[in-house]
C-alpha cells in the first residue's frame, strides 16, 4: 500500500546518513523493481514486512528509490527468488549495493531520489502533517493564528524550514520567509500571500499539496489541533473535488451521510472507509459498539478509542484503575463514562476471551493520548457501571422472604433455634443467606450477644453453616447478603488462625464477615470481588467445622478490634 511522502533525499551524504539511521532497511522487502536499459533508469520500492506488523492498525510504509543515469549494473546469485528480502541497502557515495538474503545486485547512478513516507505517530493512524488550505485560511482570518506557521515542501532537504508569520505590522501583517535567511516577503492580505507566484512560477496555494506543516503558533501541529481554540469546533466539511471528509482541516477517508442522523444531537453522521464505521463528530461517539474482533480482521484499521483522536491526536482521555479483589493488583482501563468515580463497581472485559468480571475502581485519572498509561491499541474499555448490591439481590431476598423460613433477629437480641434449618437470616443491618453453586440452600444459625461493657462488645454475632454438608457436585459455597458492600468503606482484613475475611464501615455500622478454613494450607476459601467470603473446596475431613461468621456493632474507630474478636 502506497504511503504519502514526507520528504525526498537527493544528496549523497544525506542518503548515507539516512541509511545508517534506518539500519540499511534490514529485514525489509523489495516490493517492486524495474530497470530500463535503454533509458538507463531504475525504479524500486522498499516496504515494511506487513507480516511483522499489526496491519489492522496501520498500513505498511513504502519508500521509493528512483535512479537516473544507471550504469555498471551487476547481478549475483539471484535465481529463483519469489520475494526479495533485504539484508542491507548500502551506498558509498558512488555505488548502490542491494544485499539480499540470497544474492545481491549493484549499480551506479548519476542522480537519485529516495521518497520518505510519513511514519505512524499513533496506534491508530498516520501522523497529521497537512491541513485543508481553506480551513487554515479560515483560522487565520478569524484571528486564531497570530504567530507563525512553520512548514516545508516534500522536495526540501531536511535543513530547510519555511514560515508564514502573522504579526501586528500595520501595513503588511503577513510574512513569508525561509529559516536562516534575511529575505522575506510581506503582504497586506493573507490571500495575496498564498497567491503570490514566488516558487518557480507557482504560488503557495498551487503547491499546497506538497506542503508539510511542522508547527503552528509555537506548537506542534498535533498539539495545535488538540489544544488551541478554533473558530468552529468541530468544523466538518466534505470536499467533492477531493472526494474526502475534512474535520478541523484534517483529511479523513470518508463522507457525510445526509440520510443518517445522530440519535443524540440530530446532526448528519459521518462514515469512515478505513474503519467501516459511522460516527458523530459533534458528540464524539462511534455509532456501534466495538463488537467484532478486530484482532482477527485485517480488512479495516482498528478504530481509535474516540473519533476525535483522528483530528485531536493528543486529546486527554479518561482512564481508571480497577482491582478485582480487595487490595488486589490494579489494572488500567479506558473509562469514558464520566459518571464513574473512585469507589464505584464496574464490569470489565478480562483476557483474550473478554469475559466480563466485577471490579472496583480505585483511581480515576486523565492522560494525553500520546502519553497513555497503557498502549491504546491494546487497552480495553470499562463495559458498564454496576448498580448497588441491594438492587442485584432484591429479587432473591423477596423470593426467600415469601417462600422460605426466616430467622428474624431484626428487632430483638433473640437466640436462634440451632436445630431449625432456615432459608434467610434477618438482622438489624441486613439479610444473610447461603448459596451453593449460586443457588440458595438451607442453613443453621447460631447467635452470640456479648454483655454490655464487655471488652470486645458487639451488638450481635452469628455463625452460619449449611444444613446439608454432603455435596455431590460442589463448585462453591458463598455467604450472600443484601448489604451494599460495593459502596462500603473497607476497614481491615480479619485474617487469623482458621479465619479469613474483612470488616467494613457501612453508614453507621462496623460489619465483619469471615469464613473458617481448617486445612493446613487454608486453600479451601476465597472471596468474591467485593470481599464476601466463600468456599472453593469442600474437604470431607473438615466439613463439620466449616461455616461463616457475621458480627456487627455501631462504628467507633478503625482501631476497634471488637468485630475481629467476634467473627
Amino acid at each position: 500500500m502506497w504511503t504519502k511522502r514526507r520528504a525526498y533525499v537527493t544528496e549523497s551524504k544525506q542518503l548515507q546518513d539516512y541509511l545508517e539511521k534506518e539500519d540499511g532497511f534490514h529485514d525489509f522487502i523489495i516490493g517492486s523493481f524495474s530497470f530500463d536499459s535503454q533509458l538507463n533508469t531504475l525504479e524500486m520500492t522498499i516496504e515494511e514486512d506487513y507480516t511483522l506488523s499489526d496491519i489492522s492498525n496501520a498500513p505498511a510504509l513504502v519508500w521509493n528509490l528512483s535512479c537516473q543515469g544507471v550504469s555498471h549494473f551487476v547481478v549475483e546469485s539471484m535465481d529463483g527468488l519469489s520475494k526479495w528480502w533485504l539484508s542491507e541497502l548500502l551506498f558509498d557515495g558512488d555505488t548502490f549495493q542491494v544485499q539480499l538474503v540470497n544474492g545481491y545486485f549493484s549499480f551506479k547512478a548519476s542522480s537519485f531520489s529516495l521518497g520518505i513516507p510519513h511514519k505512524t505517530a499513533t496506534n491508530f493512524g498516520v501522523e497529521i502533517s497537512r491541513l485543508l488550505l481553506d480551513y487554515l485560511l479560515q483560522e487565520i482570518k478569524a484571528g486564531k493564528i497570530v504567530d507563525e506557521i512553520s512548514f516545508a515542501f516534500e522536495s526540501d532537504s531536511g535543513e530547510v524550514l519555511r514560515f508564514i508569520s502573522v504579526s501586528d505590522h500595520v501595513d503588511e501583517p503577513y510574512c513569508l520567509g525561509l529559516s536562516d535567511s534575511p529575505d522575506s516577503k510581506r503582504f497586506k492580505e493573507i490571500d495575496e500571500l498564498f497567491k503570490a507566484k514566488i516558487y518557480d512560477g507557482k504560488s503557495l496555494k498551487e503547491r499546497w499539496s506538497e506542503v508539510i506543516i511542522y508547527g503552528i503558533s509555537g506548537q506542534s501541529l498535533d498539539d495545535w489541533l488538540t489544544f488551541a481554540e478554533h473558530s468552529v469546533d468541530p468544523h466538518v466539511f466534505e470536499s467533492e473535488e477531493d472526494y474526502a471528509l475534512f474535520i478541523n482541516g484534517v483529511e479523513l477517508d470518508g463522507f457525510i451521510d445526509e440520510d443518517s442522523d445522530c440519535k443524540i444531537c440530530g446532526a448528519n453522521q459521518c462514515y469512515l472507509d478505513d474503519y467501516d464505521e459511522y460516527f458523530c463528530p459533534f458528540c464524539n461517539q462511534w455509532v456501534h459498539d466495538d463488537w467484532w474482533d478486530k484482532e482477527d480482521i485485517h480488512y479495516f484499521k482498528k478504530r481509535p478509542l474516540e473519533p476525535a483522536l483522528l483530528w485531536k491526536p493528543n486529546k486527554e482521555l479518561r482512564f481508571c484503575q480497577v482491582a478485582y479483589h480487595q487490595n488486589g493488583k490494579p489494572y488500567t482501563y479506558y473509562c469514558p463514562d464520566e459518571s464513574i468515580s473512585e469507589g464505584d463497581w464496574v464490569s470489565v472485559p478480562v483476557g483474550k476471551q473478554k469475559l466480563e468480571k466485577e471490579a472496583q475502581v480505585i483511581n480515576v485519572f486523565q492522560s494525553q493520548a500520546n502519553k497513555p498509561p497503557f498502549p491504546l491499541s491494546k487497552i480495553k474499555a470499562v463495559s458498564k457501571k454496576l448498580p448497588s448490591m441491594t438492587q442485584d439481590v432484591e429479587e432473591t431476598v423477596n423470593v426467600l422472604t415469601q417462600n422460605g423460613l426466616i430467622c428474624d433477629l431484626s428487632k430483638e437480641k433473640l437466640p436462634a433455634d440451632s436445630s431449625v434449618a432456615y432459608d434467610l437470616l434477618k438482622t438489624p443491618v441486613g439479610h444473610f443467606w447461603l448459596e451453593l453453586n449460586q443457588q440458595p440452600i438451607k442453613m443453621f444459625v447460631k447467635t452470640n450477644y456479648p454483655a454490655d461493657g464487655s471488652k470486645y462488645f458487639v451488638e450481635g454475632s452469628y455463625f452460619i453453616k449449611p444444613h446439608q454438608t454432603d455435596f455431590v457436585d460442589f463448585k462453591q459455597l458463598c455467604l450472600c447478603t443484601d448489604i451494599d458492600f460495593r459502596s462500603a468503606r473497607l476497614i481491615d482484613n480479619l485474617g487469623g488462625e482458621h479465619q479469613d475475611g474483612y470488616n467494613w464501615q457501612v453508614k453507621e455500622y462496623d460489619i465483619g464477615l469471615a469464613s473458617h478454613p481448617y486445612s493446613y494450607m487454608e486453600d479451601e476459601v476465597s472471596e468474591t470481588p467485593v470481599g464476601l467470603p466463600l468456599y472453593v473446596e469442600w474437604y470431607e475431613d473438615y466439613k463439620h467445622l466449616y461455616g461463616f461468621s457475621v458480627a456487627w456493632k455501631y462504628y467507633l474507630s478503625d482501631e476497634d478490634l471488637s468485630v475481629w474478636y467476634n467473627v
